[in-house]
């Protein structure tokens, strides 16, 4: 019985300690496995490059423009008088002084190669020269006298058809053209005639107006040199009584500048 008891407990005991075995795990060693990151390559793309391609509006010429203009007469000389009075013998010199110049207002229509309008322009004509001793007179009362003689100058607004031709074939920046105005000029404002210590009143009749040249334009602005006259005649009081006329033209060349402004 003894035997028995003691066997039992030593299974017991053997069984117990085999059981507290395999609730205690053994520490073990383990080592981290690191798995390295799959290096993939990045594929980069070249930006694509869009060009904005600017398209400039296309400039159409213009339907018709206005030209303001402004002129000035370098050379200029006007109608002569030999005044055929047998009292009071006079001549009148060609030649001028001064300033003698224009304003102008000018509006074209215009196409590829030509422009033609209508223009009014403000002259105000340079002044005559004085003929040295060109007056002698016998007066009984004071014997003989003897002057100079000038005046009869005036000032015109004429109104005129205006064309101009275009020499555009080349495409250059500055465009050549040649000019030509017609009309009808409007005379005013005439001066008297001086001649020694006498002095006698005139008047001016209108008559033809014209001018012809070339010029430049550059842009909207531009330039001309025109020849151009207008006719007169003007009307000589005679101090004896009645009155004499004579042809009394202005003819000059003018140079002028000018500014123009577009219309739709």
């Amino acid at each position: 019985m003894k035997k028995l008891t003691l066997l039992a407990c030593s299974l017991f005991a053997f069984a117990a300690v085999a059981q507290a075995k395999e609730m205690v795990a053994p520490v073990t060693s383990s080592k981290e496995v690191m798995s390295e990151p799959v290096s993939s390559k990045e594929v980069i793309t070249e930006p694509v490059v869009v060009e904005e391609v600017i398209v400039a509006p296309v400039v159409e010429d213009p339907w018709g423009y206005i030209n303001l203009r402004a002129g000035w007469d370098f050379w200029s000389e006007y109608g002569n008088f030999t005044g055929n009075g047998d009292d009071y013998p006079v001549g009148l010199s060609k030649k001028t002084k001064d300033f003698g110049g224009e304003l102008a207002v000018e509006a074209y229509k215009h196409w590829d190669y030509f422009d033609l309008g209508l223009g009014v322009a403000y002259q105000h004509h340079m002044k005559r020269k004085s003929s040295n001793d060109s007056f002698t007179h016998n007066d009984p009362a004071v014997g003989l006298q003897s002057g100079d003689v000038s005046g009869a100058e005036y000032k015109s607004v004429p109104i005129y058809v205006t064309g101009r031709y275009n020499i555009n074939y080349w495409d250059w920046a500055a465009t050549p053209y040649l000019k030509a105005n017609i009309g009808y000029s409007f005379n005013f404002d005439s001066k008297d005639l001086d001649y020694g210590p006498h002095s006698t009143g005139t008047s001016v009749d209108d008559g033809l107006y014209w001018a012809a040249g070339f010029g430049v334009q550059y842009e909207d602005f531009n330039v001309d040199v025109l020849y151009g006259a207008n006719y007169a005649k003007t009307k000589v009081d005679i101090p004896t009584g009645g009155n004499e006329k004579f042809d009394n033209d202005y003819e000059r060349v003018t140079l002028s500048v000018g500014y123009r402004f577009n219309i739709w």
